[in-house]
């Protein structure tokens, strides 16, 4: 029961309502994050985000022929919208590993699309064995290989106090003795006429319960299922555990999570960085 329990909880923890302790930053988002249709995630003060404007613009047609990467990336910019200018970022010395320079040759044909899907389009073409992705922080919009992008952890905390409610059965509920009640009907006033009530607090005679120990090695052992849920649902090798770099632990019911920037977004929605 307490393991389906979790598992319930857990479908809740992957949302993006998921409280987090983190103060509001400029906002970073992966390139799937970036074009999600639910515009409501991707405002930034109450404005579209000029790069998701510029992402989601529609394209009547575009030609590449033997096209260099860096005419390309001047297309790119040159695509922003009303909404603002976007600055179109290569990572090139990441992308010299995988033999990407800015005279790597485009060609592609499309209609009726958005920049977006060219976008990926064009990425996918230069893509040998490490992909090619994107990420947005405000109005730059950076373009490396995903294991570039995974070499940058950031930490995020978030509370998990919800998951670990639970309504607590009281060990030493009150009991009544009815047939001592009988017995002492007739006599008279005083204690020797009244029920025998067991106190809600246990015997008052002294001696402790062992219910917070209990409380705590519950909590342990929820917050280390917990734990494992993630590592086994949520990117499982990115995680030190399994051979990658993530880490993470609990603390006074708050989740502490060092991964990847994709990891986060599906923890937890849009993550924010200080640059």
């Amino acid at each position: 029961m307490k393991r389906t329990m979790v598992i319930a909880a857990m479908f809740g923890l992957c949302c993006p309502g998921l409280t987090s302790a983190q103060a509001r930053r400029p906002e970073a988002r992966t390139a799937k994050e970036l074009i999600r249709k639910d515009s409501g995630r991707l405002r930034i003060g109450g404005t579209a985000s000029p790069i998701r404007a510029l992402l989601l613009k529609r394209v009547e047609n575009v030609t590449f022929e033997e096209t260099t990467l860096a005419e390309v990336l001047d297309w790119l910019r040159n695509q922003s919208t009303e909404t603002g200018k976007v600055n179109v970022l290569a990572q090139w010395r990441a992308l010299a590993i995988e033999s990407i320079d800015d005279e790597s040759p485009v060609t592609l044909q499309m209609e009726d699309t958005t920049v977006a899907e060219v976008l990926d389009e064009v990425l996918e073409q230069l893509s040998d064995l490490d992909p090619l992705t994107y990420i947005g922080i405000k109005n730059k919009l950076k373009i490396s290989t995903k294991s570039d992008f995974d070499r940058k952890l950031y930490t995020r905390v978030y509370n998990i106090d919800d998951i670990f409610f639970e309504i607590r059965n009281f060990r030493g509920s009150p009991q009544i003795d009815l047939n001592q009640k009988q017995q002492n009907s007739g006599g008279g006033g005083g204690s020797g006429g009244q029920a025998q009530v067991q106190s809600i607090f246990g015997n008052t005679g002294g001696g402790g319960n062992d219910d917070d120990q209990d409380n705590e090695e519950e909590d342990e052992a929820r917050g280390t299922e917990i734990m494992d849920w993630i590592r086994a649902t949520v990117d499982p090798n990115s995680w030190e555990e399994n051979g990658g770099f993530g880490t993470m632990d609990v603390f006074n019911k708050m989740l502490v999570v060092r991964n990847t920037l994709e990891v986060h977004e599906m923890l937890g929605g849009p993550f924010h960085i200080d640059k």
